[in-house]
């Protein structure tokens, strides 16, 4: 995605945690495209002092941005948690990666015109609604026993619900979700083994890709904001039903999806002054 949008020279803005991959990635980008916009902030969106600190850092590189593609994220098959004692697939995915990193920078959002944010969800997410606070702190299916693929459930659904709320409190912005498929990358070897043909067939890099290419680059008047996509067609946000229908078992109330940004708010109040 990072390589599109470079090959029609956007200027680009990569958070990556590890500098020597990061570096390693702007170079072949360059190499590909010519561009050499290419900007890499090193930060953990899993950690909520780094994306205040990496969001100051782009500020003072950048009074407009255009698009916001938040695909940072993990899949964990032994509960880890990080400096702040967040859960790792909650705070990369959804607490950090998605609702601190855009509440900080929706003022920028706010004065770009045609501007728009991107949440790469899963499929993953239609295992089940938003649950509970404290069953996403905790974190798996059973507190007592951590469940990496709840954990990653939990989060890809909070993604949507995210979306869907701030398209209707910030409708300046395009607010999307989007399925890329299930895409042959090292992150499911990694999180799946043996077990990842389940998921077959599998898509490439580029064919996950290729639909949120779409959706960053295509005019706004064709997104309709709060929705969840894939392969550039808007898809039902539950298939819980009878030969997966759209069912009502994974859908969340409105009172719901209010406790969850009030959660949300409230685990990042010492990072904002004034949160959505």
């Amino acid at each position: 995605m990072a390589t599109y949008a470079a090959s029609k020279n956007a200027t680009v803005y990569m958070i990556c945690r590890s500098k020597v991959r990061a570096e390693t990635a702007r170079d072949d980008i360059i190499k590909i495209t010519q561009n050499e916009n290419i900007k890499v902030f090193i930060a953990d969106v899993g950690e909520l002092n780094q994306v205040q600190k990496v969001v100051s850092d782009i500020k003072s590189n950048t009074k407009s941005i255009h698009c916001i593609i938040c695909n940072a994220g993990v899949l964990l098959n032994d509960r880890q948690v990080t400096s702040e004692n967040n859960e790792i697939t909650f705070a990369s995915h959804l607490l950090g990666g998605s609702y601190l990193l855009c509440n900080l920078l929706t003022p920028v959002l706010n004065d770009t015109d045609n501007s728009r944010v991107i949440f790469v969800s899963s499929g993953g997410m239609y295992n089940s609604k938003f649950p509970k606070w404290d069953a996403v702190r905790s974190v798996g299916k059973y507190k007592e026993k951590y469940d990496g693929n709840y954990a990653y459930t939990y989060a890809k659904r909070g993604q949507v619900l995210l979306a869907q709320r701030w398209a209707n409190e910030l409708p300046s912005i395009k607010w999307v979700s989007a399925h890329p498929g299930w895409v042959d990358t090292p992150a499911v070897e990694l999180a799946y083994g043996s077990s990842k043909k389940y998921l077959e067939p599998m898509r490439t890099p580029w064919e996950g890709a290729e639909g949120i290419c779409w959706l960053m680059s295509t005019p706004c008047k064709n997104l309709d904001s709060g929705e969840f996509y894939l392969d550039r067609c808007k898809q039902r946000k539950h298939i819980s039903g009878a030969f997966m229908t759209s069912g009502s078992y994974t859908k969340n109330t409105e009172e719901d999806i209010d406790d969850m940004m009030e959660h949300l708010k409230n685990a990042c109040k010492d990072f904002v002054e004034d949160s959505s």
